[in-house]
């Protein structure tokens, strides 16, 4: 584990500290029996990106007691509140909920080329509604941006269908609309 653990703290940048970081995490949680970590949020977003956005900290979807258990005992991380800090490790870790807020089925893997170990993201769908939601809700004109590049980026992967029926169901469809009419002159189809 100390191993793994130095890579992590050896990684050079933040994109590759937070795969080599999931990786290890998604391992030791396979260990015990329990679901895999699910990263979410500015996280996932940061991978998506390839690094260009960058979040600061690590969220995840997973059984809190377990990531709790694994990451006190590694030696590497104290609890602080909700979170799990590191500074060896320069990690900052939170867990917001054990159930992800989106379709399980669109969840995402990719294998981490140093260790060959998978992590898993919020699928594209769900983690442009999270961005549209903060956009709306909170202004949060950064999350706007976000979303607006996630889609630009991914636009043939994404499930358009998927997308406008649950941007409909959480009050977001307006905003999406808008981000896609810049793009195509046309409002999406369901």
């Amino acid at each position: 584990m100390d191993k793994e653990l130095r890579r992590i703290k050896q990684a050079k940048n933040e994109l590759q500290k937070l795969l080599l970081f999931g990786s290890w995490l998604t391992k030791e949680m396979k260990k015990k029996g329990a679901k895999p970590p699910i990263i979410v949020g500015g996280s996932a977003l940061e991978i998506y990106t390839f690094g260009h956005y960058t979040s600061g900290d690590i969220d995840l979807v997973a059984p809190r007691e377990w990531v709790k258990e694994i990451l006190l005992s590694s030696g590497y991380f104290r609890e602080e509140g909700r979170y799990f800090i590191s500074e060896k490790l320069g990690l900052f870790v939170e867990v917001p909920d054990e159930h992800l807020a989106g379709d399980i089925n669109r969840v995402r893997s990719i294998k981490v080329p140093e260790t060959g170990e998978e992590v898993f993201l919020i699928g594209l769908e769900d983690l442009i509604i999270d961005r549209l939601l903060a956009c709306v809700f909170w202004k949060s004109e950064e999350d706007c941006l976000m979303a607006e590049v996630i889609i630009r980026k991914y636009r043939k992967e994404i499930d358009l269908k998927y997308l406008v029926e649950k941007a409909k169901e959480e009050g977001v469809y307006e905003r999406l609309e808008s981000i896609i009419n810049k793009d195509e002159g046309e409002s999406p189809q369901p």
